[in-house]
């Protein structure tokens, strides 16, 4: 069988040497899917027959700390970041799209058709991706670019979870690193079709609720986003951040 090749390019000067090595041992749900990890590790040792890895032990949260921050020093391929990108950290990636008329299409009854789509007025809305596990949208005021201390809003749209997570359904997500697709996946939400509320209540304060809010919009009702129909989380964007 052949082996596949693995070489490391190191920058600075001096040849690199095997001296320790992580195992992970990962117990499945009953669904078969990924569950609790533990990690040990171990001194390794050369061999007649290449490396021998030893006894070891169960790696520390010290020691874990130690490793993160000296792979962070690490250098890395570097380049230009886009003007919408806020926050970029392993996975977890979040951007703003400013406030806009953007067309959105709903499919849904409640409506008065079976299917509408109109150009209006949308909030400024905070998009984040943690990896595959989730991706969510909040609403935030203003026209000023969000900080970290910035206020979050539910996001007022069909498919949302209360609390930001948006349902993907059979939409097809774009590939690659978010970081370089930012456009891409603003088309991909405001190209899909909005079909049913999905958190528990009211996505907004409305009178007459969600589905009245959404016929008046596409009826034209409002020229700019009336920030007053948004719910807010309680939280800002640094601490919803840590929390996906």
């Amino acid at each position: 069988m052949a082996q596949p090749a693995f070489t490391i390019h190191e920058e600075r000067e001096g040849a690199v040497q095997l001296r320790k090595a992580l195992l992970v041992y990962e117990r499945k749900d009953r669904y078969g899917n990924p569950g609790q990890c533990h990690v040990t590790v171990h001194r390794v040792m050369s061999g007649e027959d290449g490396p021998i890895i030893l006894s070891g032990h169960a790696l520390t949260v010290q020691a874990s700390t130690r490793l993160v921050r000296e792979l962070s020093r690490q250098p890395r391929k570097g380049g230009f970041t886009p003007p919408e990108l806020l926050y970029w950290s392993g996975d977890v990636v979040a951007w703003w799209a400013p406030p806009a008329a953007r067309h959105i299409a709903i499919r849904n009854e409640a409506m008065g058709a079976p299917e509408r789509g109109e150009v209006v007025p949308h909030p400024g809305l905070v998009f984040c991706v943690n990896g595959n596990k989730g991706w969510y949208v909040w609403a935030v005021r203003g026209t000023d670019r969000p900080t970290p201390q910035t206020a979050l809003f539910q996001a007022p749209y069909l498919n949302v979870w209360q609390g930001g997570q948006i349902c993907i359904g059979n939409v097809t997500v774009p590939s690659g690193s978010p970081v370089e697709q930012i456009e891409a996946w603003n088309r991909c939400f405001f190209g899909s079709f909005f079909t049913h509320t999905n958190a528990a209540g009211n996505l907004l304060k409305y009178p007459g609720g969600t589905y009245a809010f959404w016929r008046d919009m596409l009826d034209g009702k409002f020229s700019k986003f009336p920030e007053w129909v948004l719910k807010t989380l309680n939280t800002t964007l640094a601490k919803q951040i840590a929390a996906v």
